[in-house]
């Protein structure tokens, strides 16, 4: 798990995890202090916070993606791009998050963006490198140009900066589900597919006590 200030990677030693047993407050997750609105009304949330740079991210990214595969439509799925403050390595890839989003191509890239960074090694902070590999991707550059250098990716930084902020984001990779949860592969122990069983737990728990609220209505 990278931490804001790189100071070290800490994982507790867990002998039983979530996959096997019920999900523990403290220990697999934990609540917002203050909790946030989700994004779209009547759906389950769930929100990765990432970097591409992140080795702890790239190794969690494939079980996330499979996850997200098959999510019902019931759940709303969306990754926000770290960005801390004092933290200059970062900018090119959120860019790079905020062009590939604009036009709508940062789901199908992600793991590609990855395997490029954490397998190959390619600096795509660097326009030299990016431009060239972004055509083998089979996007068009000029659009992705437009994009790369319009003023709303610019302003795309802010906002990704303030949900780190909002949400308190102090290591990655960081899940928060429905603005009450926060759960981490650092926090659970594990780097595998735990995270996403955690991940659905959570998603059932807060179902489960809307039900009650929601026949109270009636």
């Amino acid at each position: 798990m990278i931490k804001r200030w790189m100071t070290g990677i800490t994982f507790a030693l867990v002998a039983a995890t979530a996959a096997h047993a019920e999900i523990r407050e403290g220990t697999d997750y934990k609540r917002l202090a203050t909790p946030q609105p989700v994004a779209q009304a009547g759906k389950a949330e769930v929100i990765e916070f990432f970097w591409y740079g992140c080795p702890h991210c790239y190794t969690v990214e494939p079980y996330v993606e499979s996850w997200a595969a098959k999510l019902p439509k019931d759940v709303n799925f969306r990754r926000v791009h770290v960005m801390w403050p004092g933290r200059s390595d970062m900018e090119g890839h959120a860019k790079l998050f905020a062009a590939l989003q604009q036009m709508g191509l940062e789901a199908k890239l992600q793991q590609a963006v990855f395997n490029a960074v954490q397998r190959d090694g390619i600096e795509l902070r660097r326009e030299a490198d990016l431009y060239p590999w972004i055509q083998k991707q089979g996007v068009d550059l000029a659009k992705f140009k437009a994009a790369y250098n319009s003023f709303s990716a610019s302003t795309e930084l802010g906002k990704l900066a303030n949900l780190t902020s909002t949400y308190k984001i102090d290591g990655v990779p960081t899940f928060i589900v429905n603005g009450k949860y926060v759960t981490s592969p650092g926090m659970i122990g594990r780097e595998d597919g735990t995270i996403t069983k955690v991940i659905d737990a959570l998603i059932a728990k807060d179902k489960a006590a809307a039900k009650p609220a929601a026949k109270a209505k009636k």
